[in-house]
């Protein structure tokens, strides 16, 4: 579980500089996938980035639960106290390291045992369907590839929490749906709890149980991808759908496939 209580960030230490994110309030419920869902500018990384603790606060609480159900106050932990894991945009894979080696560093870095940490490397590979492509450098996979072990490398450290930062806008629009489909079936499959960062309107729906919409560092609407869709509460909210016009049909067919 994940918590926010009335949390802002502003980036310069007057308190006349602008709030990237103002007095923001929402819960990711163990086990679920919440999509901050957005433009550009409107705060969803900056809220991402203090889930992951790379970012500070400057009011508010932000709390979590750890692998055990344990929730705690984890708005001054280091990143490295929080049980969590991030996919970045980049994939951030090491180049001159093989898939094993990438998949297995966080592990090194905490200590694990080397044949532990193999086999565990191993089982996150299975995990993301790249079963054989131990020895590979990351020159030698495709995008979609890629990302499947940047997924793998975040899986391995067995997280409370897993973050993705637009994990899928480098990819061509073919790829990107057979990749937001494995995720989401990746998510339900071991009870994941997600937050998942897009500005992508089609992604947050297909993969989602809940959508936070942002403007300008606020929340324009919170519920399920079907309140979101089909009950926008504001003009913000209408014209951001506005855009996914030529998908409406598209999208009403995945809403009723969902119910």
């Amino acid at each position: 579980m994940i918590e926010f209580k009335n949390v802002s960030k502003r980036y310069g230490a007057s308190d006349k500089d602008p709030l990237a994110v103002d007095r923001i309030s929402f819960v990711v419920p163990t086990g679920t996938l919440t999509t901050l869902l957005g433009p550009s500018g409107c705060g969803k990384t900056t809220t991402l980035r203090m889930i992951a603790g790379l970012e500070s606060p400057a009011n508010g609480e932000i709390w979590m639960a750890d692998k055990n159900g344990q929730v705690e106050n984890v708005t001054t932990r280091a990143a490295h106290e929080r049980n969590v894991s991030l996919v970045f945009q980049s994939y951030a894979l090491f180049p001159h390291m093989d898939v094993l080696a990438n998949v297995g560093y966080g592990l090194k870095m905490i200590g694990v045992k080397k044949l532990e940490a193999r086999d565990r490397a191993i089982e996150a590979l299975k995990n993301v369907g790249l079963v054989g492509f131990d020895d590979r450098l990351p020159s030698e996979l495709s995008g979609g590839q890629q990302q499947r072990v940047a997924l793998a490398r975040a899986l391995v450290l067995e997280p409370a929490v897993l973050l993705f930062d637009e994990p899928l806008s480098n990819l061509d629009a073919q790829l990107r749906r057979a990749m937001r489909e494995e995720i989401r079936n990746l998510q339900q499959r071991l009870k994941l709890t997600v937050a998942y960062v897009t500005h992508d309107l089609v992604e947050a729906l297909a993969v989602s149980d809940h959508i936070v919409v942002m403007d300008k560092g606020s929340i324009a609407q919170q519920g399920t991808p079907q309140e979101v869709f089909e009950q926008p509460k504001n003009d913000y909210v209408k014209n951001f759908l506005g855009e996914a016009a030529l998908l409406r049909d598209d999208i009403d067919r995945f809403l009723k496939w969902q119910r």
